[in-house]
């Protein structure tokens, strides 16, 4: 009863939807993994609402360590992001945002997009938040998954916050953003960029 669906399933995972021209890594503080699906989650969350300023994803939803120069299949998609987490759009007061990334850094970095700080003490230090510095005033719209915007890996002070939910697929969005490249005939090819640092 099944073996047609899995057929059909197989079928679907094995479809090529892009490239890369370099090994794609995950590590911290920063990587070309955690880069890659930061801002794919950026631009996504931008399209929706334009005064998003930032995206961050947890560490530890990112469930691949490699992606090898070549082809990336839908599959390859799946088994990083298994999740069927979604994204949302957090307004983050300053002060809140200030906390977050003091959180990011007690646990050595987080990808990041239009967020940049340095880790001292484990504490971090010279936060920009798009280009400018962090102002505890303001109110930033920042993209999470929903996970991480309930209050899961442990970011439970987000969870009083007001959001938008999406019924977006965050995997959905890696998928896409690889397929749109690849329509320009461009390949995968995430820089580090020094979002996140150690002090020297």
């Amino acid at each position: 009863m099944l073996s047609p669906y899995k057929a059909g399933v197989d079928t679907q995972m094995r479809v090529v939807i892009g490239n890369t021209d370099i090994p794609i890594t995950k590590a911290q503080p920063e990587s070309t993994l955690g880069n890659f699906m930061a801002d794919a989650q950026l631009e996504a969350a931008k399209k929706l609402d334009p005064k998003v300023v930032a995206s961050v994803v947890n560490y530890g939803g990112i469930r691949l360590s490699y992606i090898s120069p070549g082809d990336i299949t839908r599959g390859k998609m799946y088994e990083l992001m298994p999740f069927d987490n979604m994204l949302t759009i957090v307004e983050m007061p300053g002060e809140v945002l200030h906390q977050f990334c003091d959180a990011m850094a007690a646990r050595k970095g987080w990808p990041v997009s239009g967020l940049q700080f340095t880790i001292k003490d484990k504490k971090a230090e010279n936060i920009l938040i798009d280009g400018k510095p962090i102002n505890d005033h303001i109110v930033y719209k920042i993209a999470l998954n929903d996970y991480v915007a309930r209050g899961g890996d442990n970011c439970d002070f987000l969870a009083p916050l007001k959001k938008r939910f999406t019924s977006v697929f965050v995997r959905d969005i890696l998928i896409q953003y690889v397929a749109a490249l690849q329509k320009e005939h461009k390949p995968l090819h995430p820089v580090l960029d020094k979002r996140v640092v150690y002090a020297e």
